[in-house]
């Protein structure tokens, strides 16, 4: 660390438990004035529970806190905003329905009769222009991008004072533009007086925008590094140690597909479909190909992926499961034909999240006659036993299958959903975001399932705004725009700058 520069926190010999999931052991980290502070590690490796314990969510079970050096135990966030600590979380604190100043405003401590919402907006609108950070501040936050939501939650931060910022994985819903925009930003914070901490799994954004790193790896600290000594090499050792990962986090080696004869009837088909947002889809989905499904956010992507679990919204055309129309069918319905979907938000939609992991595998098969006995009552020894198996089968870190679904890491949560699929071998697998925000090792674990699953027969429709991944494992990419399709490419044909146009609506 510069020795020229005031320590601003020290976190020190740190311990957390959740009940037996040991999420921090005896972590020490030092954040020194005027610096941007990596905080790098896999998912699951403690980074977010070791800044929600400085920012007051969580205690520490043992450790100490200080704050200028002096020490200090918070209580609640709002102990921790005293002192000057802000975070913006990885899901969206806003409230949808409020403006982006209200948000802003909202829990201001003055009293009714001394606060005045047109000065309060001055000071925004001066801050925002500061720290380049400039949003509709009139519009309701449900109308609003990632991106311009993420700027509401920083200038929430400053606005109430702090002067460090705790970042957590900040990228996870922006695009590469608003990406470029965010480093601008945080190099204003430093010349604004604001200590920042970037907590990611990506090893491209600490080499971007960090001064010096952290690295985590199961809740211990594995090394400090200076900017000056950042390598791709010396970053991967540390998150990974004796782990044998690739260390290429852009661009993972193609996969050599293995010829599979596609059979001659699609598994799923939409014949001239139409619902009220999108429109004349003709599509194919066959067993054994992945066909990637590529679109800029917004364009009609997830209700193109829930579509076939839903096919009541249908207004137009023809939708068919193995040759039979569906139309008009229910969830359950097309379940029991064998597909199964899982959603891009894993954590509000794709699991109950007070509930275990063994009550989490139930959903979606709490029909299936393997899992009840006598048509109603759930037989949960042969369900324990099942998930058992997968939950071994998909690596997912955990003590034993009665833990809450909660305690994961994002990685694992997302691990259990797709264990969750396939304790019924499904014939269409519909798969929406399923890397978003995992770090490297859970990213290629997934692509192996998935991988394995196209050679052994199945269909999968791979939904994703990524579109390096979509290049490395489809047989097929197809383009939505606008609620339309507006392309199609094949392997082997792939173009990565025609398919961005297509994605935007143009042509290469």
């Amino acid at each position: 660390m510069n020795n020229h520069r005031s320590v601003v926190v020290r976190l020190k010999s740190v311990s957390k438990r959740f009940g037996p999931v040991a999420a921090l052991r005896d972590v020490d980290l030092v954040v020194a004035s005027g610096r941007i502070m990596g905080l790098l590690g896999e998912n699951g490796a403690g980074k977010s529970t070791l800044m929600k314990i400085l920012y007051g969510l969580y205690s520490p079970d043992e450790g100490e806190i200080y704050i200028d050096g002096k020490a200090v135990r918070f209580r609640s966030p709002q102990d921790s905003i005293l002192y000057g600590i802000g975070m913006v979380h990885q899901v969206s604190t806003l409230v949808p329905e409020f403006t982006g100043l209200e948000n802003i405003v909202l829990g201001t401590r003055e009293g009714r009769f001394q606060f005045s919402l047109t000065r309060e907006r001055k000071k925004i609108q001066t801050l925002s222009a500061q720290f380049g950070l400039l949003f509709p501040l009139d519009q309701k936050v449900s109308a609003l991008t990632a991106g311009e939501k993420q700027k509401i939650e920083i200038v929430r931060a400053l606005y109430r004072g702090a002067r460090v910022l705790i970042l957590d994985e900040p990228t996870t819903s922006l695009v590469e533009s608003e990406f470029v925009q965010l480093l601008t930003s945080l190099r204003r914070f430093v010349d604004g007086g604001v200590t920042v901490v970037f907590i990611t799994h990506k090893i491209r954004e600490v080499m971007a925008a960090c001064d010096e790193v952290t690295v985590l790896r199961r809740g211990e600290v594995q090394g400090n590094l200076q900017r000056h000594e950042m390598t791709k090499d010396s970053l991967v050792k540390l998150m990974f140690m004796d782990r044998n990962i690739a260390v290429t986090e852009s661009a993972l080696p193609l996969i050599d597909h293995v010829d599979v004869a596609l059979s001659l009837q699609p598994v799923l088909s939409f014949d001239g479909v139409s619902t009220s947002t999108l429109r004349d889809l003709s599509f194919q989905a066959y067993g054994g190909e992945i066909v990637g499904v590529a679109a800029v956010s917004g364009n009609g992507e997830k209700d193109f992926a829930e579509l076939p679990i839903n096919p009541k919204r249908i207004t137009k055309g023809t939708a068919s499961l193995m040759g039979s129309p569906i139309n008009g069918w229910s969830t359950v319905d097309v379940l029991r034909q064998g597909v199964f979907y899982t959603p891009e938000d894993r954590n509000h939609e794709g699991v109950l999240n007070e509930g275990s992991i063994v009550e989490n595998m139930l959903l979606g098969h709490h029909r299936d006659s393997r899992f009840t006995r006598w048509g109603h009552f759930v037989d949960w020894p042969r369900l324990r036993l099942d998930t058992e198996a997968s939950v071994s089968a998909f690596n997912v870190a955990t003590p034993d299958i009665d833990v809450a679904i909660r305690r994961l890491s994002g990685g694992n949560v997302q691990k259990t959903i797709l264990a969750r699929a396939f304790l019924r071998d499904p014939r269409l697998l519909i798969v929406h975001n399923p890397t978003s925000g995992l770090d490297i090792s859970t990213v290629e674990f997934i692509f192996s399932r998935l991988e394995g699953s196209r050679q052994a027969g199945m269909a999968i429709v791979w939904v994703n705004e990524d579109l390096d991944e979509l290049m490395m494992l489809s047989d097929r990419i197809v383009v939505l725009n606008k609620g339309r399709i507006h392309g199609t490419f094949v392997r082997g044909e792939f173009d990565k700058l025609a398919i961005g146009a297509s994605m935007l609506g143009e042509s290469a």
